[in-house]
């Protein structure tokens, strides 16, 4: 019997222990001088975005001719600290909210053949030298990756 119980618990620490969707704890910050990234986008009726390097951002926004389809970001009033704004790690899945984040609508239905473009936002610490596609402050650009659903 006792021997069931250890076993029952090694399971349990086992399964506590497997790899799961990354949550805020779990983002990995960009280095201070990450700025552009590289992005790709799965080819599936919910696209899955991810890209490199694979750091966490504040903002996952999913457009179509400059129209909001999708928008993900954490909370804008923690935009002030980049530890505490970039939350949101890669892979992002379109419609499914990541942990630490919020949406400000639901998603739009993607249409078959229609070009769309994902946009990526991280909050730069002071002094950073990163190179962004555009820069406001603190707000650094990282990437717009156009792509076909």
């Amino acid at each position: 019997m006792r021997y069931q119980r250890e076993v029952l618990v090694l399971l349990l620490v086992a399964a506590a222990c497997s790899e799961g969707p990354i949550g805020p704890a779990d983002a990995a910050p960009c280095a201070d001088d990450t700025g552009i990234v590289s992005v790709t986008v799965s080819d599936a009726a919910q696209p899955v975005m991810a890209w490199d390097p694979s750091c966490a951002v504040a903002m996952v926004l999913i457009e179509e001719e400059a129209s909001d389809q999708w928008l993900v970001s954490t909370d804008e009033a923690l935009w002030t600290d980049p530890s505490a704004a970039n939350l949101i790690a890669p892979p992002v899945t379109y419609g499914v909210v990541p942990a630490g984040a919020e949406q400000t609508g639901p998603p739009a239905t993607l249409v078959p053949g229609v070009t769309y473009e994902v946009i990526l936002y991280r909050i730069l610490p002071a002094g950073s030298t990163a190179t962004c596609v555009q820069r406001f402050e603190q707000m650094c650009l990282m990437a717009v990756h156009a792509f076909v659903r």
